[in-house]
């Protein structure tokens, strides 16, 4: 019998904590719009050359779908796991159907289109294109963040969301978002990462006679993706991530073949 303690907590510890996060969240978003959007403007008005670093940008390229969908793959490639990639896919599904009506739906003008423009008439104008509420990189990161937490042990998990934290606060600086803002993202993302979950656990959606894992579309999906990505980033992005994420990736990938190899090369050694 086996008697080693669990790493992962029990489904209700986790309801309990996912419940407390969103509605953490939500106060705080309401908390920050009363209290600390109106200060963005005078904290920040004034660029600083280092919020434009590359490392800031490493961290910032978490934000986007087309990248966190990339390093999906990857991991479930490497770790030979379907199952947490499918749900992400859907967590993002399920941000997208929510996050774009509620933009659009609410039209909030970001920080850094109201110094551009000087009249709040120029600005209403030119900000058709791109909203503000609620911050869809802190949405983004923070579903894929809650549908991987099940998968992993719990000192992983932590740095996982001290990730997304991070990925989604930087937005505020470089005046993108404001606090509020980037809260009401991070609780849609969790409360879509956690319905995911509760979708696919409850029906048979992702049983194991429907997907079969096949590393080669794996490989070929993430090889897709990529081109997805140089054709939607700028130059100077794409190559900050090539040469990070890229590189990283590519260690990981050589590593795991590596592993691979001694472990058939001693069970034909073994069998003879």
């Amino acid at each position: 019998m086996n008697n080693k303690p669990s790493h992962h907590p029990t489904p209700y510890k986790t309801q309990l904590i996912i419940t407390i996060l969103i509605i953490v969240m939500g106060l705080a978003s309401v908390l920050s719009y009363f209290l600390l959007d109106k200060h963005v403007l005078s904290w920040f008005g004034q660029p600083f050359s280092w919020w434009y670093s590359a490392w800031v940008k490493v961290i910032s390229l978490l934000g986007k779908a087309l990248v966190l969908i990339w390093l999906l793959l990857n991991w479930s490639w490497a770790t030979g796991k379907l199952r947490p990639l499918l749900i992400g896919l859907l967590a993002l599904l399920i941000v997208s159907a929510i996050l774009f009506p509620s933009k659009l739906l609410i039209r909030r003008p970001r920080p850094q289109d109201l110094i551009e423009n000087h009249s709040r008439a120029r600005a209403k104008s030119a900000l058709t294109r791109s909203w503000s509420f609620p911050s869809g990189d802190a949405a983004t990161v923070f579903a894929i963040a809650t549908t991987i937490a099940p998968s992993i042990r719990w000192p992983w998990m932590l740095i996982l969301f001290i990730v997304s934290s991070s990925v989604s606060f930087l937005r505020i600086p470089v005046l993108a978002h404001y606090p509020s803002d980037v809260f009401a993202g991070a609780a849609l993302g969790i409360f879509c990462g956690w319905l995911a979950l509760q979708i696919t656990d409850q029906s048979s959606l992702l049983d194991s006679h429907r997907f079969k894992f096949r590393r080669g579309t794996v490989v070929l999906a993430a090889v897709l993706v990529l081109l997805l990505i140089s054709l939607s980033e700028n130059t100077d992005d794409i190559l900050i991530f090539l040469k990070t994420y890229g590189v990283l990736t590519a260690g990981i990938y050589l590593t795991v073949k590596t592993i691979t190899y001694f472990k058939k090369l001693r069970q034909t050694q073994n069998q003879q």
